[in-house]
């Protein structure tokens, strides 16, 4: 095949330029905040253990229980100021903080409320922005455009956290945080300034009940017939990554017996594999086509796998581990874009804010579901054993993806679609 033009990239629509440096901004306000938050309730009000650790929980607890009402309010308003909307709230909760923190009036409560309204204020961003992204990008460019955003993800989460650990030293937690605020206020103004006019919104139709309406996006994934097999696969494959991060930590630090230094590399290196992996989807999709790009890399990405059970105490189990994971990461990031940018394809524009908020709610569940099932395996033999559970439950989300159906599945191409590449809607 040939060598891909330029403009098959997404940075050759300006307005994708816009969205992808507001996403950077905001996904850095979250790696800030995440290292932020801690270290106040640790070093500066000294909270326990224990209430870090729930502080933790009441995040992902909200941020699973507003994804359901997300979708809906999402879907039928203008996207936009949704996610102005989301961006500037999280700034002035982040805000409040850091001023309370300087005034030495922060109570341990407004953590709490901090991370619970940022969660809530997350899913309705990543809703609206999904769907926006359908309108935003013609099909030829999805794939690349997500992959590149999901880049920006990992470059926020490798060097997110060292850029808080450094501004945290060389100032104080306090300006962390409002540096964290300010990240929102900035995101929220590219938002502002993308430069091409948002189309309409979708419209609810009449008499149409809130409930039923609001599980529609759901309704929809479990009963198209390509989706229905998809997610099933995707759902497979979030338990049992979810349930390996316990396993591997207790094999990692306890069977491997890994040093603080060993274990820090392990976390941190592979990440750049996710990183080169979602960089490339877009080449990747258009080298073989949206379908197979989804079967192929969620093929791929399961013998890596098989390398981590096998691997030995020391340094020659670490590096057949940062291989593995690395491995793993870049083909587990290349499914990811292609995935998502195939489900645009198939979902309609008027549930695609709704389908979004239930895949998500789907994935998160599906930890919760495999950890327990997974964990008394690991209690009744050892990690080792409940990591060869993990590549099972992987090569079985291989096998329910419906091969014949994703390799006649073709993303369109900037040279095939009559779509025009700026088209204001």
């Amino acid at each position: 095949m040939s060598r891909p033009a330029a403009s098959d990239s997404a940075f050759s629509d300006p307005a994708f330029r816009w969205l992808f440096s507001a996403s950077i901004l905001a996904q850095t306000g979250s790696a800030l905040g995440t290292v932020a938050i801690p270290l106040i309730a640790i070093n500066e009000l000294g909270l326990s253990a224990a209430t870090v650790a729930l502080l933790a929980t009441t995040s992902a607890a909200v941020l699973l229980v507003s994804a359901f009402p997300a979708g809906y309010i999402a879907e039928f308003r203008r996207k936009r100021p949704m996610m102005i909307g989301a961006d500037l709230v999280r700034s002035a909760m982040f805000m409040v903080v850091g001023v309370l923190l300087l005034t030495e009036s922060l109570h341990a409560v407004w953590l709490f409320v901090a991370l619970g309204v940022n969660s809530a204020m997350q899913i309705l961003f990543s809703s609206a922005s999904t769907a926006h992204m359908k309108s935003l990008l013609s099909p030829a460019h999805r794939a690349d455009g997500l992959g590149k955003l999901q880049a920006a993800a990992w470059l926020s989460i490798v060097l997110g956290p060292v850029a808080a650990g450094v501004i945290a030293g060389a100032t104080s937690p306090a300006i962390l945080v409002l540096g964290n605020a300010a990240t929102f206020i900035l995101s929220a103004a590219l938002v502002r300034g993308i430069p091409r006019p948002e189309g309409p919104s979708p419209i609810p139709a009449q008499g149409a009940r809130r409930i039923p309406e609001a599980l529609a996006g759901g309704r929809f994934l479990v009963t198209d017939p390509l989706l229905r097999r998809l997610f099933l696969s995707w759902l497979i494959f979030a338990g049992a990554v979810a349930a390996m991060t316990p396993i591997s930590q207790i094999f990692y630090l306890e069977e491997l017996r890994f040093s603080a230094t060993q274990y820090g590399l392990l976390m941190g290196l592979p990440s750049l594999g996710g990183l080169a992996g979602a960089w490339v989807t877009g080449r990747v999709t258009r080298h073989w086509d949206l379908g197979r790009a989804v079967w192929w890399a969620s093929a791929l990405r399961t013998p890596w796998y098989l390398l981590i059970p096998l691997a030995p105490p020391g340094n020659v189990g670490l590096v057949m581990l940062i291989i593995a994971l690395t491995g793993l990461l870049f083909f587990a990031s290349i499914t990811n874009s292609a995935t998502t940018a195939l489900r645009m394809e198939l979902t309609p524009d008027h549930l695609m804010s709704r389908s979004s908020s239930a895949w998500s709610i789907a994935t998160t569940g599906a930890g919760p579901l495999l950890i327990p099932v997974l964990g008394a395996l690991m209690h009744a033999t050892d990690a080792r054993t409940a990591l060869w559970g993990v590549l099972v439950l992987v090569s079985i989300s291989v096998l329910v993806l419906p091969v014949r159906q994703l390799h006649h599945h073709a993303v369109p191409t900037a040279e095939t679609t009559k779509e025009p590449q700026h088209h204001g809607r």
